[in-house]
C-alpha cells in the first residue's frame, strides 16, 4: 500500500470533504493516483481519516485539549439544572444512593457553604438525570395525592348522600307527625265549636249593636265558634264608618260576615286554615288545596260567590258587592273576581278595595239593606255614608 497516497487523499478531503468512496477514487484518478477500493480503504483506515455519515469520509479533526470543568455555586448549579435551590439539595441526597461513585455529600457541603465548585460534564449529566428522576417521582407523588383526594371526595360525597337520605326520611316522619297534629287540632276545634254552640243556645243571649272604637257599628248574631272567627271579628272591628253583621242567616244559609261600607258591600267567608298548615292555593278553576293537600271546603271561591248571589237576591238593591275569602295563613289565588286575604288583615284589604269603587252606598241604602237582613235597628243613623 503506497504511503505516498495519503497526502493526495488528505489534500482532496481538505478541499472537498466529506466525500463518498467512489467520488474520492475518481478525484485520485484525476491526480494519476490509481488505487483499488481495498487499497483506498486501507489508506483511509491507517491515515487518521474519519467516516462521518455512512460512506462519507473527511479529515480527522485536530485533537483539542479537554475543557476545564465548569465552576458553579449553589444558585448557578440549580439554575443550570432548572430547579430551585432546595430541590437541588434533595436531588443530591437521592444521588448518594443512585450513583455512589461520586462524592455527592462533599459536593453538597461545599455548595451549602457558598463556595464555587468545579463540576465535570459527567457529573452534570448525572445531576440532570437525577433532576429528571426527581421530577418524575414528584409528578407521580402528586398524581397519587390527587387520586387520594378524589377518593376522599367520593367518600365524603357518599356520606353526604347517606346523610341527606336520612334527613329526608326524618323530614317525612316529621311531616307525618305535623299532619296528625293538624288533624287532631281540627278535631279539637270541631268539638269546641259544638260545645260553644250548645253554650250559646243555653244562654239565649239577645244580639245587639255594639259601637266599635273605629267609629262603626258591629252586630254579632252568633258567638264566635273558632279562633279564626274571633280574629275576623277583631279585624272587622277596625273598619271606620262601617256596619258589620256577623253570622248572618240569609235564605236558609249563614254568611259569616256582611260589611256595609260607604264604598260597597263586602261578603266575607273565613276559613280556619292555620298558618302552620302551609300556603293555601285557590285556583281560578278546580279544587283549593294547602301544600297539595285538599281542603275540607274544596271550592271557597264558589262558596263566597254563591253567598253574594243569595244576598243580592234577598236584598234586591242595586249595590256593588265584593266577595272576600279570608284565611289565617298565606294564600296564593288566581283571578280577580274574589278578594283573597289574611284574616288578620281583612279590614285593610276590604277598606282599600272598596275605597277604589266609583259608586257609593247612601245611608238610606245601608238602612234598607239591614232591614232586609232582619236585624235590629241601629241605635243611631250611620255616619260616613
Amino acid at each position: 500500500m503506497p504511503e505516498s497516497s495519503k497526502p493526495a487523499v488528505a489534500e482532496i478531503l481538505r478541499l472537498r470533504a466529506p466525500l463518498s468512496l467512489q467520488v474520492l477514487r475518481a478525484a485520485l484518478k484525476g491526480k494519476r493516483v490509481l488505487l483499488t477500493e481495498e487499497e483506498l480503504l486501507a489508506v483511509l483506515g491507517s491515515g487518521g481519516f474519519v467516516e462521518g455519515p455512512p460512506g462519507q469520509w473527511s479529515l480527522a479533526p485536530a485533537s483539542a485539549p479537554a475543557p476545564a470543568p465548569a465552576r458553579f455555586n449553589q444558585a448557578s448549579l440549580a439554575a443550570r439544572a432548572g430547579v430551585e435551590g432546595d430541590v437541588l439539595l434533595k436531588v443530591l441526597e437521592a444521588l448518594v444512593t443512585d450513583h455512589p461513585e461520586v462524592n455527592w455529600g462533599a459536593l453538597r457541603d461545599r455548595l451549602e457553604s457558598g463556595a464555587d465548585v468545579a463540576v465535570s460534564d459527567r457529573t452534570l449529566g448525572l445531576l440532570e438525570e437525577g433532576v429528571r428522576r426527581f421530577e418524575v417521582a414528584r409528578l407521580r407523588a402528586e398524581k397519587q395525592a390527587a387520586e387520594e383526594r378524589a377518593r376522599e371526595a367520593e367518600r365524603r360525597r357518599e356520606l353526604q348522600q347517606l346523610a341527606e337520605s336520612e334527613v329526608a326520611m326524618l323530614r317525612a316522619e316529621l311531616d307525618d307527625e305535623r299532619r296528625r297534629a293538624h288533624d287532631a287540632a281540627l278535631e279539637r276545634d270541631r268539638l269546641r265549636q259544638e260545645a260553644e254552640k250548645l253554650m250559646a243556645l243555653k244562654e239565649q243571649e239577645t244580639a245587639s249593636w255594639v259601637a266599635t272604637a273605629a267609629g262603626g257599628w258591629m252586630l254579632d248574631l252568633g258567638a264566635p265558634e273558632t279562633f279564626g272567627e274571633e280574629k275576623l271579628r277583631q279585624a272587622l272591628g277596625q273598619l271606620e264608618s262601617a256596619l258589620v253583621v256577623l253570622n248572618v242567616p240569609v235564605s236558609g244559609r249563614e254568611i259569616e260576615a256582611v260589611v256595609v261600607h260607604p264604598g260597597g258591600i263586602a261578603v266575607v267567608e273565613q276559613y280556619d286554615i292555620p298558618s302552620t298548615a302551609g300556603v293555601v292555593s285557590v285556583p281560578a278553576a278546580g279544587k283549593a288545596s294547602v301544600d297539595d293537600r285538599p281542603l275540607e271546603v274544596s271550592d271557597p271561591r264558589g262558596e263566597v260567590l254563591a253567598a253574594v248571589r243569595v244576598l243580592q237576591k234577598a236584598a234586591s238593591l242595586d249595590l256593588a258587592y265584593l266577595p272576600v275569602v279570608a284565611f289565617q295563613g298565606p294564600a296564593d289565588a288566581e283571578g280577580e273576581d274574589v278578594l283573597v286575604c289574611l284574616t288578620a288583615e281583612v279590614d285593610l284589604a276590604v277598606d282599600d278595595m272598596l275605597h277604589t269603587q266609583s259608586s257609593r252606598v247612601a245611608a238610606e241604602d245601608a238602612v234598607a239593606l239591614l232591614a232586609k237582613l232582619g236585624v235590629p235597628e241601629l241605635p243611631q243613623a250611620p255616619s260616613g255614608f
